[in-house]
């Protein structure tokens, strides 16, 4: 009974998995990044931004779609690295639930794409930490009762799993970016790691593309940063409406014109290019806390109200990185 039991709660996690952390769909991702890029080309764009986006498409031998493709592609495609592996030595590492739906769909490293502002400094000593089982907030479920709660559910799943050490050299030593780790102190069982943000990962890969400049590397980190427009990865939250919520963006974007150029062009005002990746990410992110009710109420209006905020603000905050790496590329960059 216990054996049937166990298989039974497996499946059941890594069917519920399908709906779990991975901030905005990809296509929308995907398309903030082509928005942000055709704003730079408009006449709406400050000098600083058109010398970007000429950069980018003659990068794109001046095809401006190529260009537009290519970044928002690449920002699209970190949901599916499979960079991140949790088991144990007897039973083997997997980068995904190892069985089930999921095992194709979600994989472990969303687990990094979390800035929760809801705590200050983490175990690692950033300012705000990433995902942490411990500290979810809220700790609410799907509105399906406490039984769907997805990072429980999860957790039961992953329970005193391990980071798969070549992972803490690899990604993790990435992603860490000046900050303390032990493998045995934060990465020897799930339900007690503290996961190194997104701010982390969106500079690692920022400092990839001034070394390398490709539409990858920037693209790359661009995801880290939209990540952060998403309320759920500003609160530790697999749960709480998520997948609902990004859904719900995907389906209404075009049709509610949430891409209004001239919410963007007021957005855009928001943010310094001259700010370090870190300070952009955290402030979009502080935006996206100080705008809840995605996590509580899921009727067209109210979800509305924050997405003609939230997704303007992304992409502004875009616009913004997406000039500064030209600008680092020119001298001018500020602080990194």
């Amino acid at each position: 009974m216990k054996k049937i039991t166990s298989v039974f709660l497996a499946s059941l996690v890594s069917l519920s998995c399908v709906e779990s952390a991975l901030a905005w769909k990809q296509p929308t991702h995907k398309q903030e990044i082509i928005d942000a890029l055709a704003y730079m080309g408009s006449d709406y764009a400050t000098a600083d931004q058109r010398r970007a986006y000429d950069f980018y498409v003659s990068s794109a031998s001046g095809d401006a779609n190529f260009a537009a493709d290519a970044l928002g592609q690449a920002c699209y495609d970190v949901d599916d690295f499979k960079d991140v592996h949790l088991g144990s030595w007897w039973r083997g590492y997997w980068s995904a639930p190892a069985f089930g739906l999921a095992h194709s769909i979600v994989g472990y490293n969303a687990y990094h794409h979390f800035v929760t502002m809801s705590r200050g400094t983490d175990a690692h000593g950033n300012d705000h930490g990433g995902y942490n089982y411990q500290h979810r907030t809220p700790n609410g479920s799907m509105g399906k009762g406490e039984f769907f709660n997805i990072d429980k559910l999860a957790a039961y799943y992953l329970w005193n799993t391990q980071l798969e050490k070549s992972d803490f050299n690899g990604t993790e030593a990435n992603y860490r970016q000046g900050s303390y780790s032990s493998y045995n102190e934060h990465y020897d069982d799930f339900q007690d790691m503290p996961w190194q943000p997104s701010t982390n990962a969106g500079t690692y890969w920022f400092t990839e593309f001034l070394n390398q400049p490709t539409f990858q590397t920037v693209g790359y980190a661009l995801h880290f940063l939209t990540d952060a427009g998403q309320v759920h990865h500003t609160m530790s939250t697999s749960a709480n409406h998520h997948s609902g919520w990004e859904g719900w963006v995907q389906d209404y974007y075009f049709e509610e014109n949430m891409a209004d150029v001239t919410a963007v062009s007021e957005a855009v005002g928001h943010f310094n290019p001259n700010d370090s990746v870190k300070t952009i990410i955290t402030q979009l992110a502080q935006e996206a806390y100080s705008h809840p009710e995605p996590l509580y109420a899921t009727d067209h209006e109210t979800r509305l109200s924050v997405a003609k905020v939230m997704i303007p603000e992304t992409i502004g905050a875009s616009i913004t990185l997406l000039t500064k790496a030209v600008n680092c590329l020119h001298g001018e960059c500020g602080e990194i």
